[in-house]
């Protein structure tokens, strides 16, 4: 699986969540899981400390737009931004660095 790939998949599926109700959210959110659980996978002999807190922020932010935790008096507008900042945040130089930048 390439990284790139799944993040492309993730951040297509994050923003598939302003059409879909709460309950087609979930099935979307398990998708999210899933993928970032594949590329947890084949990551595990690399060492990506970034991540784990850029992952954070993403479930956190699905799960808020999945109504499983509370909106603290944001919009969905501004969580789906938030997810879409950890998904770029993944792919950067700073995590799996997928466009191959150097400084």
């Amino acid at each position: 699986m390439i990284i790139k790939n799944a993040l492309q998949k993730i951040e297509a599926t994050l923003r598939s969540f302003k059409n879909k109700d709460s309950d087609e959210r979930l099935v979307s959110y398990s998708t999210i899981v899933t993928l970032l659980s594949r590329i947890e996978a084949i990551t595990t002999d690399q060492n990506y400390p970034n991540y784990k807190i850029y992952k954070l922020d993403l479930l956190m932010s699905c799960e808020i737009l999945c109504g499983l935790d509370d909106n603290i008096g944001h919009d969905d507008g501004e969580q789906t931004g938030r997810a879409l900042l950890a998904i770029r945040q993944m792919g950067s130089y700073s995590c799996f660095n997928v466009d191959q930048h150097y400084i």
